[in-house]
Parts: structure tokens; sequence; C-alpha cells
């Protein structure tokens, strides 16, 4: 039998394929339904689910002294990525903006560190300096091609502010993965954000729905069930039983998995910057999970 981190480093990396492929079905999603509403429609299908859920298997009994930290989970981690995301990737270029984005799991690992009192190792240090690196290559067309007045500021501060947002999330719901399940800790935050996802949608969501064609139902479906339930459920299993500033390197897959489902699904062009970028990116994760072992060595 595979060990427990061995469990957790394949339901990340599972959990990062899921949130890789996403995008490709939250941009064409989006093109018939605006951002926000996508997103609301999504959490009407999460919400009833997520319900349903506690209530078959009591998950919904919550002691009292762990409510502040999943009201900060939800609030600040689940719904302020959420909102902050969808608001800074209207502004600014997805190049761009992806590269600021690549500051989250440095995030993570200072806040483990300040608020977990994880250690900050230089593996951590330079897996993370290293998939920057891969990142900046990944999207240098991109960022080049951008004019200092295409990307305004406010764009910017609310993608740190995302990034901030999950951070909050990932060290927030670390202790309580210890006393629930990884679907509990899942679906009582998406409840708690519930109310401030479904109040961006910017007309009727039954309106909405009757929009939808036999297409648009399965990507609404997919990015409920794998990326909003499924890819959520793989992320909080890893984050019990790995220590958090490893499991934020895991993040640097999605934009690799992205690049490669864009081309495979949608034929977009992958070029000698996409390769090298996200070679280079995987490398630093390699680095944060494997540098310590092979030190020892």
């Amino acid at each position: 039998m595979p060990s427990t981190r061995t469990r957790a480093v394949l339901a990340l990396t599972a959990a990062m394929v899921l949130w890789g492929c996403s995008p490709v079905f939250m941009r064409t999603l989006a093109l018939s339904l605006s951002p926000e509403n996508s997103l609301a429609m999504r959490y009407v299908f999460l919400t009833a689910i997520n319900a349903a859920g506690l209530a078959w298997t009591g998950g919904w009994r919550i002691p009292r002294r762990d409510w502040p930290r999943f009201l900060i989970a939800g609030l600040a981690g689940m719904a302020g990525y959420n909102w902050f995301v969808n608001a800074g990737f209207e502004l600014v270029p997805a190049g761009v903006g992806t590269l600021v984005t690549m500051i989250e799991p440095l995030m993570i690992a200072l806040l483990a560190a300040l608020v977990l009192g994880e250690k900050l190792n230089r593996h951590v240090l330079a897996g993370v300096a290293i998939a920057i690196m891969g990142s900046l290559v990944l999207f240098w067309p991109d960022i080049t091609a951008a004019t200092p007045q295409a990307v305004p500021g406010r764009g910017i501060i609310y993608l740190v502010l995302c990034c901030l947002g999950w951070a909050i999330y990932t060290i927030a719901t670390k202790p309580l993965l210890t006393r629930h399940s990884s679907f509990t800790v899942t679906a009582v935050t998406m409840l708690i954000a519930a109310p401030l996802m479904l109040g961006l949608a910017s007309e009727p969501l039954p309106r909405l729905a009757l929009r939808l064609d036999a297409r648009q139902w399965l990507e609404v479906a997919y990015l409920v069930t794998a990326t909003g339930l499924g890819g959520t459920m793989l992320w909080n299993y890893g984050a019990a039983h790995l220590p958090s500033t490893a499991v934020g390197s895991f993040l640097y897959i999605i934009p690799v998995v992205a690049v490669a489902a864009g081309a495979l699904m949608l034929g977009e062009q992958v070029t000698v910057h996409v390769v090298a970028g996200g070679l280079i990116m995987l490398a630093g994760v390699a680095a944060v999970q494997f540098g310590p072992k092979l030190a020892r060595r």
C-alpha cells in the first residue's frame, strides 16, 4: 500500500490536473454568461450538493471552537479568493496575471512559518525561486506584449489579494483537517462562501440556466464536480498530510496543465517558451518535494 505521503502527493497532483483543465471550461462558459454569472451558476449546484452531503454524513455537526476557523476559511479564503481572482483577471492580461498569482505558494509558505511554525528551509525557497523563473519564461511573450498602461494597478492588487485569500484558506483549514473529513471542510467553507458567490449574479439565475446548451451544461458539471468539489477535497486531503510549504509548491503545476489542456482541447499554440517554462516550473516543484530527501543521502 502507498504511504500516506505518497497518497497526499498523488492527491495534490490530481487536484492540479483537475484545476489546470478548468480554465478551458471557465473561459468558454464565461464568454456566454460572464465570469460572475458563471461562478454564481456553479455555486447553485455546489450549495445543493454540499448541503445534501453534510446532511447525509452528519458533517454539519461542528464544535463551537471550530467555527471561527471555518468562517475565516469560508469568507477570507473561499469567497475572497473567488471574488478577487475574477475581478483581477477582468483587468489584467492573462500572462501578467498568471505571473502575479505565482506568489501564492510563497505566501502559503510564509503564513505557515508565521502561524503554524513550519520551517521555511532552503529547498522551499530554491524551489519557489525556480518555479517563478519558469513562470516568467512561460508567459514572457504575454508579459512583453502588454504595455504598462494596459496593466491597471487595481487589477494587480486584486490578484495579490486572491493569492492571500487562498493562503489564508490553506493555513486556516490545516488544523480543521485533523478533526474533520476533507469533504466536511470543503462543504462547510463553500456553504459559508455561497451567499456572496450567488450575490455576484447580475441577472436571475433561472434566466441564465435557460441559456445553456448541452455543451455548456457539461462545462458546468465539470466545474462543479471536478474543479469545485473534487479538486478542493483532494487539495484538503494533501494539505492534511504534508507541510503547508510543500503543499503550496504544487500550485506551479496548474499553468503547465492549463497550457497543455489549451493545446489539446482548444488547439492553442505550444511555443518554445511554453515548453521551457513548463519544465523549469516542474523542476521547482521537484526541488521542494525531493530536495530534502536527496540532501540527506
